[in-house]
């Protein structure tokens, strides 16, 4: 929808998020749950290796670094990637292995993490976010279909 393109951020979160209401059943997390959960997590002492990210308008799964939360409150900068509108993230997983990429046709390094942990962090918050919790990952679900 707006990939590559100078774009006005406050038209894109808008559109973003009349695209949501209409393909989506029902959007689970607000921006302030977004951040209370990316807040909770950076501020733990919990590491984390990598985090999977879908968007609404993507059939790819994206692998940024930590998102960082000095943008306003409605957006998030998941470098390398872009800024973005919360309202864009469909799901953000954190996996028990997380695949580095690596250049030059070398094998993706496989890294542990500890989605335990991480869900300690997600649960000390006292909110209740809509999760996926299987052995091998941690969704949080930001839209249903």
């Amino acid at each position: 929808m707006w990939k590559n393109q100078p774009v006005d951020m406050m038209a894109r979160r808008l559109e973003s998020k009349k695209f949501a209401s209409e393909t989506y059943a029902a959007s689970l997390m607000s921006n302030s749950k977004w951040r209370t959960l990316f807040e909770a997590i950076e501020e733990s002492a919990v590491k984390v290796e990598g985090m999977t990210v879908k968007f609404i308008d993507d059939d790819k799964e994206w692998s940024p670094v930590y998102p960082g939360l000095y943008p306003p409150r409605a957006y998030i900068d998941l470098w390398p990637l872009n800024v973005y509108p919360l309202v864009e993230i469909e799901w953000v997983e954190f996996r028990r292995i997380v695949e580095w990429k690596r250049p030059n046709n070398v094998p993706a390094k496989l890294v542990p993490q500890d989605i335990d942990a991480i869900l300690t962090v997600i649960e000390s918050t006292g909110k209740r976010f809509p999760l996926e919790v299987s052995g091998e990952a941690i969704r949080v679900i930001g839209h249903v279909k």
